[in-house]
């Protein structure tokens, strides 16, 4: 079976899911990185910068694809993953997957991502309005619906650490 972690940026998919794989004896995956290797480039603002985003979203579709035809891994999502139609499909139609929303306010994901020295680097921002909090507001808005629609399972990680969410997961969901 597959896990696959759905939220928005910051909302701790990578960092939850390398203890949840560990702890599982599962391999970690996460979307983000996979699509960054098939571009050779490690930051996805560059790879936007460079190629644009349709390009990297064309990879991250097939990337999701491949990941889900898989076994035995908890998979990241990238925060925009479910918002191309077609990964979205493949996430949905996955056999063998518990797929879960990593929920998150949006204070709280502002103040990770503004903690996370690499995110400022190499994410891009993803409205006009510059990478804040009213970004994050209004991005989440347009995603939160999305999310909750593919999740099987909603866990509020807001005020959970790490640990405590692995530990959560395990015993309610797995």
């Amino acid at each position: 079976m597959n896990i696959v972690l759905i939220g928005y940026r910051g909302c701790g998919k990578t960092t939850i899911g390398k203890k949840l794989a560990h702890q599982l004896w599962k391999t970690f995956v996460d979307v983000d990185e996979q699509t960054c290797k098939r571009f050779g480039i490690d930051s996805i603002a560059r790879i936007w910068e460079l190629h644009g985003e349709p390009a990297w979203r064309q990879q991250e579709i097939e990337v999701t694809r491949e990941l889900m035809a898989r076994d035995d891994q908890v998979i990241g999502l990238g925060g925009g993953t479910l918002m191309q139609p077609d990964a979205r499909q493949a996430v949905e139609q996955a056999a063998h997957a518990k797929r879960i929303y990593l929920y998150c306010e949006p204070e709280e994901l502002f103040r990770r991502v503004s903690q996370d020295p690499n995110s400022c680097d190499t994410r891009p921002n993803l409205t006009p309005l510059g990478g804040g909090l009213e970004e994050i507001k209004t991005v989440l808005a347009q995603r939160d619906p999305v999310y909750r629609q593919v999740a099987d399972a909603i866990f509020d990680v807001t005020h959970v650490s790490p640990d405590e969410a692995v530990r959560y997961l395990i015993a309610k969901y797995l």
